[in-house]
């Protein structure tokens, strides 16, 4: 019973980050595709951890839980998902119905609002972008990762854009483009962009 409790959780999980408002303040806006899906959740699972166990295990593209997979896929299955190749998760019309109604009654406050804050910070990611920062904050996911050297080459480009679009602390900055804090700071006023500390995410 309890497995069948936490795949439930899970399932209402998907639905509700499909639901949150994102950069727009629209409720229901698309997930940019199946990694956004995978480590938006395990962003989640890591700073707010709860009663499930998490099922996360090494991949070519980092983290990855076969629960979260399986769900989506189910909810795809049953009509409430619609799920392309490249790029894009959107609630059907059915789902959305079904994802308000857990949005407003299936989760704790304090789920909710993390949901929206990461979805509201990824929204606006490549898939690069998300997987620096999350190889990063955290380096045992990138354990089998198959593009994780190819992430660290470009590693300084995308931490650059990354700073100068508001989105990272300079110190994650600093992780991800290899380059120690003094370094990176220097590059950055080479490049006349100015730093406004902030939170990771």
């Amino acid at each position: 019973m309890e497995m069948a409790d936490d795949a439930l959780h899970i399932e209402n999980e998907v639905l509700a980050l499909a639901y949150a408002p994102g950069k727009s303040g629209r409720v229901g806006e698309p997930l940019g595709g199946k990694v956004a899906l995978q480590k938006v959740l395990y962003h989640l699972r890591r700073s707010l951890p709860h009663h499930i166990p998490s099922a996360d295990m090494p991949h070519f593209y980092g983290p990855f839980d076969e629960q979260v997979e399986f769900a989506a896929e189910q909810l795809e299955s049953s009509g409430y998902l619609e799920i392309e190749e490249v790029g894009r998760i959107a609630l059907t019309e059915r789902g959305m119905k079904e994802a308000k109604e857990v949005w407003e009654r299936e989760l704790p406050l304090r789920e909710k609002e993390a949901l929206q804050r990461l979805k509201e910070f990824f929204s606006d990611l490549s898939v690069d972008e998300i997987l620096a920062i999350t190889y990063a904050q955290y380096p045992e996911s990138a354990t089998d990762s198959l593009v994780a050297d190819r992430i660290q080459r470009i590693g300084k480009r995308l931490a650059i854009g990354l700073v100068q679009r508001g989105k990272i602390s300079v110190d994650l900055g600093a992780k991800i483009s290899g380059m120690g804090l003094k370094d990176f700071l220097l590059e950055l006023s080479r490049r006349n962009i100015p730093v406004v500390e902030r939170d990771s995410q």
